[in-house]
């Protein structure tokens, strides 16, 4: 019995010695496990918060042309989508009755001017009276005044362009009759556009004259300037009318009317913490992210601002100079041993 008893003890010691040494052995490989990630080094840099707002892109200068008088139309000078010159004679309406009836007040007047000065002469050796004299003036300048008229008359049946740029469309033709006020077409420089925008009062402080906007037109980045602030609050929406002017080389164009957005920088940060947004968990409650501490993951908890298209500001949790990891986030926990590759 004795040996029996000292074969089976023997026995439980070898098994629990092995069974040590398994246990030890998968905590060695435990331990020495370690997860290959993608980092990045956090550095202070400049950060501007965007506000995005939609914008109404507005030609430098745009008028409709309506016929300054009532009469035909004798002559059509412009091709529908021209461009044409400041000055340019675009429609000349019926005036023939305005240049017959100046020739006539024309001569009237010549008559009346001499008549004037014969009499003004006589006055001084007594063959006409003051009253004579007063009269012939009179006559004289009731006469230039028509005169002055009559050409007014003419020249607003000469429809001119009263800037450079190009014609729209119309919708008549030589012999049509044009009541005043009746649509010849229009005229646009659009050479340089205008960019109309709004923004709440609260972010008054981030517009300011000459500062640079990015203004977003089918998919294309470009810059623009504001040059004019509205000087009140619109009392209803409580915003600000801001106005810019786009800044385009020879090569571009931009059509006023097109849809358009403003990106405007506001609260700039000198010294900002931006990670790439793949580096922060998320979850329910809170924001964290993964720091390469001394060969191992060290878990925190941070506080998040603002963000770009692929970082986002931190603005609690880490430092300067630490690094984060950027890959491997699935798969780390907290004080887990981790090799990186050079920080990005």
């Amino acid at each position: 019995m004795k040996k029996v008893t000292l074969s089976i003890a023997a026995i439980s010691l070898m098994l629990s010695i092995t069974s040590c040494g398994n246990d030890e052995a998968a905590s060695s490989a435990t331990e020495t496990k370690t997860l290959n990630v993608e980092t990045y080094k956090v550095i202070e840099q400049s950060f501007n918060s965007e506000l995005v707002t939609t914008a109404n892109l507005m030609a430098e200068e745009q008028v409709d042309l309506m016929a300054p008088v009532t009469g035909q139309v004798l002559n059509i000078y412009f091709k529908e989508g021209q461009n044409i010159k400041k000055g340019q004679t675009i429609v000349r309406l019926d005036d023939r009755s305005w240049k017959a009836e100046l020739l006539g007040v024309n001569a009237e007047f010549s008559s009346s001017e001499k008549e004037y000065q014969r009499k003004l002469q006589l006055l001084d050796v007594g063959g006409s009276s003051q009253e004579e004299v007063d009269l012939a003036y009179s006559k004289v300048q009731t006469l230039q005044s028509k005169m002055q008229q009559l050409q007014v008359n003419i020249n607003l049946a000469n429809v001119v362009a009263p800037f450079s740029g190009q014609l729209g469309m119309r919708n008549f033709s030589e012999g049509a009759f044009l009541q005043q006020g009746d649509l010849i077409t229009s005229l646009t420089a659009n050479e340089n556009i205008k960019v109309d925008f709004s923004v709440a009062q609260a972010y008054k402080n981030s517009i300011k004259i000459d500062k640079k906007v990015i203004v977003v037109v089918d998919g294309d980045s470009l810059a623009a300037t504001i040059y004019a602030i509205s000087p009140s609050v619109n009392q209803e929406t409580r915003m600000i009318t801001v106005r810019a002017m786009l800044e385009l080389t020879k090569n571009q164009s931009v059509l006023p009317g097109t849809y358009a957005e403003v990106i405007l920088p506001i609260n700039a940060i000198d010294d900002a913490l931006l990670v790439p947004t793949q580096a922060v968990v998320p979850s329910i409650t809170e924001q964290t992210v993964y720091v390469y501490n001394n060969g191992k993951a060290e878990r925190r908890v941070v506080t998040l601002g603002n963000r770009t298209a692929d970082k986002v500001h931190v603005l609690t949790g880490i430092k300067a100079g630490e690094v984060i990891l950027t890959t491997g986030l699935l798969a780390v926990k907290d004080g887990m041993s981790i090799s990186i590759k050079e920080p990005k």
